[in-house]
């Protein structure tokens, strides 16, 4: 049974979900590049952006799929401390200089705390409209990146090894997918099971792929020494669990040069290139 807690940040989302699909007013062809298109991408968010990640997703975005992209990242920050580190007005910028047509959002390890809201006050943790203040947060930042609604991906947290934490990120995961289900051309990316253990709990090393006889591959430590953030093969399960989706959504494919063979011995080959 779910506790009246539980139950009360559930129904509120739902209608917050249900509210913000009706007043989002989409361009024509939401959500669609023509064919063969290289969206300019941004990737934005805390540590795991600016470092590990956000690293490798940007270096294949350009180097495998031609993609032009920008990367912001910021370690320690989050939508919850605007005292420390603005998100909305550095978004703000990027945006009206850059003008991304799909933005690749990870947020979440700095956020599950407090909530600042200036001049000395707080939404704590536990407090009444925690979730429905940092839900509008999300929208807000959501309504910079994808003003017209162009697309939007954000990524979940990971399972964490800190049992405290890991019950946390839970619950603005919860937050990110509502928000995202209820935005037109966003997409909630799920990473919980991406590097769980086989029983789906934390785990810091986990087996990648199989074996000829179909036993499990190797295993092989994905997570940080502190139980949070990625190691270099944690970050690349990530993303290419990323790649994936994108892939599919943005309907972009590796630029890869194919050579034919030649007609006769006399004909040089031809290269088709991206």
């Amino acid at each position: 049974m779910l506790s009246p807690l539980l139950s009360r940040r559930r129904t509120l989302l739902g209608g917050l979900a249900a509210t913000t699909a009706s007043l989002l007013l989409p361009r024509a062809a939401l959500g669609h590049l023509p064919a063969g298109a290289s969206p300019k991408t941004l990737i934005l968010g805390d540590s795991m952006i600016a470092g590990g990640f956000g690293v490798f997703l940007e270096r294949a975005l350009k180097k495998e799929y031609a993609v032009p992209v920008k990367r912001a990242g910021k370690s320690s920050s989050g939508l919850s401390r605007p005292d420390f580190h603005d998100w909305p007005e550095a978004a703000t910028a990027i945006v009206a200089k850059w003008k991304p047509e799909a933005s690749v959002v990870m947020f979440g390890g700095n956020d599950v705390q407090g909530l600042y809201m200036g001049k000395g006050k707080w939404i704590t943790w536990n407090e009444e409209g925690w979730d429905e203040e940092y839900a509008r947060r999300v929208d807000a930042l959501a309504d910079i990146l994808a003003p017209a609604g162009e697309r939007l991906f954000w990524v979940g947290m990971p399972v964490m090894r800190p049992e405290k934490f890991h019950e946390r990120v839970k619950r603005v995961n919860v937050i990110y997918r509502a928000r995202m289900a209820a935005r037109p051309g966003a997409k909630f990316i799920d990473a919980w099971d991406v590097l769980a253990g086989d029983d789906g709990g934390y785990a810091d090393k986990i087996a990648i792929g199989t074996n000829p006889d179909g036993t499990p591959g190797k295993k092989i430590r994905v997570r940080a020494g502190d139980g949070i953030h990625l190691s270099p093969k944690g970050a690349e399960l990530l993303r290419d669990h990323v790649l994936g989706v994108l892939e599919a959504e943005l309907q972009i494919a590796r630029a890869v040069a194919v050579a034919a063979a030649p007609a006769t011995p006399a004909t040089p080959p031809v290269v088709e290139t991206p």
